[in-house]
């Protein structure tokens, strides 16, 4: 297992908009060279401090993981989003933070579309939601399980014995998953071996 980037080791960035932070762990050129072959993709970790606008990013489809229960309003419709329940979207959509109990940090994997519009995307039904999106190729997922093979990235979602929170790491063909830390596993749609 190999660590590839660790919040506590980066500054934070504005958002798009301005109305917030985001400290990224991977950008998009950055996945060209851990991925080849797959859409490029970013992954962050967005502090959620009040509420407001997301920053609106067309061309790529967005998964967006809470550390507490949140509620967004996406195109108008109100979806409460519990803690580590992922909510997919596009980044053409309205979104918005709506209701915010207390400060908490927000997992964001955004995938290049390839400029799909946005009824190709499945964004979801609200409460409860688990639906994939049907965006991009590499995809976020929390408490599945997969065979070693269909991944090789984890990021850990809190602190554990040897692992910072928010710590991407990078597995050894066949290795499994921390157990000790809750994970959020960054997967191939296609179960491709070599993402």
């Amino acid at each position: 297992m190999r660590a590839l980037a660790s919040f506590d080791d980066r500054d934070p960035v504005p958002w798009a908009n301005g109305a917030g932070q985001t400290t990224e762990l991977v950008s998009l050129p950055d996945s060209a060279q851990l991925t080849p072959g797959l859409r490029p993709w970013r992954l962050s970790i967005a502090r959620l401090e009040h509420v407001g606008p997301f920053s609106a990013l067309p061309g790529m489809a967005r998964t967006f993981l809470p550390t507490a229960e949140v509620v967004l309003e996406i195109d108008g419709i109100v979806h409460p989003v519990p803690a580590l329940r992922p909510e997919h979207f596009h980044g053409s959509q309205d979104v918005s933070l709506v209701e915010l109990a207390a400060p908490c940090f927000a997992v964001n994997l955004m995938v290049a579309d390839d400029g799909m519009d946005d009824s190709a995307h499945d964004t979801g039904t609200g409460a409860g939601s688990e639906t994939e999106c049907a965006c991009g190729e590499l995809q976020m997922s929390i408490g599945e399980q997969f065979p070693a093979s269909r991944f090789r990235f984890v990021l850990a979602l809190e602190a554990g014995l040897d692992l910072p929170h928010f710590q991407l790491l990078e597995l050894e063909p066949d290795e499994d998953a921390p157990e000790e830390v809750s994970v959020a596993v960054l997967h191939s749609e296609s179960g491709d071996a070599h993402i």
